[in-house]
């Protein structure tokens, strides 16, 4: 009698064992990419494992119970005990244990040769890892995988999203947007990207969306080995939108071990809604505005405005969305912004707008630290803008990654003539994230306040080169070399100008600086002639036009008024010009004063026509 083990070995239950467990592997890998390729769901996956789990012991069985003899498949139980073993079984079960062991070798062999970010270049690895902080991540465009390209705004709004999520983690750097962004569409592998926006981690992913269902792809690469450090596949219904930018952010935050609490992260990243359509709607805006920002189209912010006026009607009660639309209605409400003044209602309108908008807010706004960012907007459109200062330096010291207050921060330090603590947060933030994360028009017209012409200098032509065709920067930049006296460098930007979406009034404002500029008074003339007689309506244009031409006592005439009567909200807004005098309006003075700001001397606007 042979003892089990030999018998199990007489009976070829190991060669069976064997050939099953090669065979299943390869048929999961294939099994894998035919899934990927028909967008099959997660379980059809998890039920052929299943399956191939199952089938193990059946196989083992049948190998115990039957054999192959010359006469067939018998009952091993019916065959004598001294029958020779049949050689063809065994030689048979070698073969296909020898073939399938040969097909998964080619295959480890070929899955190796398709992953070229895993042996990047020596030298790329170097900089990447020398340069970049642990903690710090890129989150590249989600790629819109949707037969309606007119999609491709949920999946750059849920891009948006997740950005905005992560950068509000204070121990994470995150790349800002406007230098992600950048990568849409690119071919660049993973190190090179990481090595330019100067991170370690690289998050990419894709989506697919339908009527009745949304797949998301996600995957968190490390830049200086290409070691996918967490990947996910969210496959649900459109309901789960919601759910699935929670957990990425989660999980991403889990993965780069953040020091937060990873429940706290999750109510931190969370929406402030319950409603998929609110949160849809919500997601649009965010991407046209995004979008408007980098095309210089103006009158598409109306769009977004749009947006989130329907993800209120869809909640009521949704934070967010009103956070968004009160800063739309403060920039109709300010005079020097190039959006302001796109819609047509009374300004009586447009405040109670604003301040409806930024009551709910704050009251519904579950975050105490979100109610301290938007208490800052709201002191600041209440001219308290002490009190606005200090609410965006607390708001800041818990979310230091949040690019709109550091936007703001600028912009209340320039109104409040805070010149070396202006001058001392740029350089910061320049050095937390060397790329776009301060550059925007108020970062350019505060380099400005420091009088240092070097330093605005580098600051605009840094800009150009970060963001060259951003209309909106354009403009602000042609200004600073202007007074930073690079004529030569401002008059290389009009053909871009020229070519772009920027609105005609903005455009003859700048080639009425150039004109200035270069000398040329008589065609500078014509210019400003024709300005007036096209744009001459808004306020802040007529003002600036004036200045430019030095037609300074008709400038101070257009003011005035508005000293007289009181009207800072929006006499405040020229503060922030360099050539502004505020010592000529004596109630302005009083209101900064009360500030604790004594009135900065103006500086000299190098680039006005001298006759």
């Amino acid at each position: 009698m042979r003892g089990f083990i030999e018998e199990l070995r007489y009976r070829n239950v190991f060669r069976v064992a064997i050939a099953y467990i090669i065979a299943s592997w390869l048929l999961a890998q294939v099994a894998d990419l035919a899934a990927d390729a028909f967008d099959a769901p997660d379980w059809v996956m998890k039920m052929l494992i299943v399956v191939l789990l199952i089938g193990l012991p059946i196989a083992l069985f049948l190998a115990w119970a039957y054999e192959l003899t010359p006469d067939g498949v018998k009952k091993a139980k019916d065959l004598p005990a001294d029958m020779p073993k049949d050689p063809r079984s065994k030689s048979q079960l070698n073969r296909i244990t020898l073939v399938a062991l040969v097909v998964a070798v080619a295959w480890l062999g070929w899955d190796k040769m398709q992953r070229p970010v895993a042996e990047p270049p020596v030298e790329t690895t170097a900089e990447v890892v020398a340069e970049a902080v642990d903690r710090s991540i890129a989150v590249l465009p989600f790629v819109n995988m949707s037969s309606d390209e007119e999609q491709s705004w949920f999946s750059d709004g849920l891009t948006e999203e997740i950005l905005n999520a992560l950068a509000r983690t204070p121990d994470l750097l995150v790349a800002a947007r406007t230098s992600s962004f950048k990568y849409k569409g690119s071919n660049e592998d993973i190190p090179t990207i990481a090595r330019a926006l100067g991170v370690a981690h690289v998050l990419e992913g894709s989506v697919r969306s339908t009527k009745d269902r949304l797949r998301v792809t996600a995957q968190l690469i490390r830049a200086s080995d290409g070691f996918h450090l967490w990947s996910q596949t969210y496959d649900r219904k459109p309901e789960d939108v919601i759910a699935i930018q929670e957990d990425i952010a989660v999980e991403i935050a889990v993965a780069l071990e953040t020091a937060m609490d990873p429940d706290a992260l999750a109510r931190m990243v969370s929406s402030g809604t319950a409603s998929v359509p609110a949160f849809n709607a919500y997601l649009e805006g965010l991407a046209i505005d995004s979008s408007s920002l980098s095309t210089g189209d103006t009158y598409s912010f109306l769009a977004a405005r749009d947006a989130y006026k329907r993800a209120i009607e869809l909640d009521p009660e949704f934070s967010f969305a009103y956070w968004e639309l009160a800063k739309f209605w403060e920039v109709q409400l300010r005079t020097t912004n190039i959006v302001a003044g796109i819609v047509e209602l009374p300004r009586e309108q447009v405040k109670k707008e604003f301040y409806d908008a930024i009551d709910k807010a704050i009251r519904f706004e579950r975050e105490p630290v979100n109610q301290t960012r938007v208490r800052a907007l709201q002191a600041m459109q209440n001219l308290q803008i002490a009190e606005a200062l200090r609410l965006n330096t607390e708001y800041l010291r818990e979310r230091p990654n949040d690019q709109h207050a550091q936007e703001y921060q600028l912009r209340l330090l320039a109104d409040l003539g805070k010149v070396d603590e202006l001058r001392a947060v740029i350089e910061e933030f320049e050095q937390r994230d060397g790329y776009d994360l301060v550059v925007n028009n108020d970062s350019i017209t505060a380099t400005m306040l420091t009088n240092d012409k070097d330093f605005v200098r580098r600051f605009a032509q840094d800009a150009m080169r970060r963001m060259p065709d951003r209309p909106f920067l354009q403009y602000q930049s042609h200004r600073a070399l202007l007074f930073a006296g690079d004529i030569d460098g401002a008059s290389a930007l009009i053909p871009a100008i020229e070519s772009s979406d920027m609105p005609e009034d903005t455009r003859m404002i700048i080639r009425l600086r150039q004109a200035c500029a270069e000398g040329k008074t008589a065609e500078a003339r014509q210019a400003f002639e024709k300005f007036m007689e096209r744009h001459g309506q808004d306020l802040s244009m007529r003002w600036i036009s004036h200045k430019i031409m030095g037609l300074d006592a008709e400038a101070h005439a257009m003011l005035a008024p508005l000293d007289e009567n009181k009207d800072f909200e929006r006499l405040v807004d020229f503060v922030s010009y360099h050539y502004f005098d505020a010592s000529q309006y004596p109630n302005l003075v009083e209101l900064l004063q009360s500030q604790g700001v004594e009135p900065r001397e103006p500086l000299e606007m190098p680039y006005r026509c001298r006759t």
